[in-house]
């Protein structure tokens, strides 16, 4: 259950940053590099997602609550009012988390293009056997 920090704060443009050194093949990691590399990805997949919440479903959850003009015993509460706002990021988030957006997916891309790839599970095909 976090929230959506709107403050600025330089060190989160950190990961765009370019890399001091180039990592070459097969990158002789030790565990802990990966380990460090997959912490990189996971801050880039909360990023993105933070992005996307702010930037696409704020928005459109905020318009839908401001809509509401049922009369008084039916409208919004004037708590409901001022707290609105607060509801509206925590589902933002949880939308963003829960919904695996394509968006996402591709500023994770974006923004760990400078790692390393991936290790993959799937086994190449054998096409001669």
């Amino acid at each position: 259950m976090s929230t959506i920090n709107t403050s600025w704060n330089p060190s989160s443009l950190s990961m765009l940053a370019r890399p001091s050194q180039t990592i070459g093949p097969r990158f002789g990691l030790e565990d802990a590099d990966a380990k460090g590399i997959e912490a990189k990805r996971d801050e880039a997949r909360a990023a993105a997602e933070g992005l996307v919440a702010t930037s696409f479903i704020k928005p459109i959850l905020s318009q839908i609550r401001e809509s509401n003009n049922a009369a008084p015993p039916f409208g919004p509460t004037q708590a409901e009012k001022q707290f609105g706002s607060l509801l509206d990021n925590q589902l933002a988030d949880e939308i963003a988390r829960a919904a695996q957006f394509p968006i996402v997916d591709r500023l994770v891309e974006q923004f760990t293009r400078h790692l390393p790839p991936a290790e993959s599970s799937a086994q190449p095909l054998d096409l001669n056997a």
